[in-house]
């Protein structure tokens, strides 16, 4: 089961009425829509009205979750058994689906800051600077794959859960913070 899917929502809003199936997510950009992670939405992507009005827009038929906090977009979660999005890489559209397989995802992405494997499911998690040098904040990509093997999950969060000391602790991560 996914990490982030397991958060309890109090605020889910779910209307498929103002989403749109081919939302546009740039990994390396940090972008959704045309939306930086951390910032406000802007004012021409879809979803920028639900998230003024809701913390979060959660939209199962197309698979994708976005979540916002005080006005700014925290994070996207992409369940890839239904997101008929578009995902970016490096300017670069790519194909990353329930058949992707870890080696794939490593040729990608790269090796990651830190792999967690527990009971057969693997995650990893890149870890990339924001440039907000005074508080150590990041932008945290998790790559999940529950079989162990092939990817089901994508998340995108600011300030993700390795950037508390705490669960850095708790996932046994041994690397120097911040990456």
């Amino acid at each position: 089961m996914s990490l982030f899917s397991t958060f309890r929502r109090e605020t889910d809003y779910q209307d498929t009425s103002v989403a749109h199936p081919n939302l546009s997510v740039d990994l390396s950009q940090f972008l959704i829509g045309s939306s930086p992670l951390g910032k406000p939405p802007w004012e021409g992507d879809f979803f920028c009205e639900t998230l003024q009005k809701s913390d979060q827009l959660a939209v199962a038929p197309y698979g994708y979750e976005i979540t916002a906090e005080n006005g700014v977009i925290t994070s996207v979660f992409l369940p890839l058994d239904h997101f008929c999005g578009t995902l970016l890489v490096k300017d670069e559209a790519v194909s990353l689906t329930r058949t992707t397989t870890r080696a794939e995802a490593l040729a990608l992405f790269g090796d990651p800051y830190w792999t967690d494997q527990d009971d057969g499911e693997v995650i990893l998690f890149y870890e990339y600077p924001t440039g907000n040098e005074d508080q150590n904040d990041t932008v945290e990509l998790q790559l999940e794959f529950p079989d162990g093997e092939h990817l089901a999950f994508i998340t995108l969060t600011q300030n993700g859960v390795l950037s508390k000391a705490e669960q850095r602790q708790s996932y046994g991560v041994t690397k120097p913070w911040p990456p």
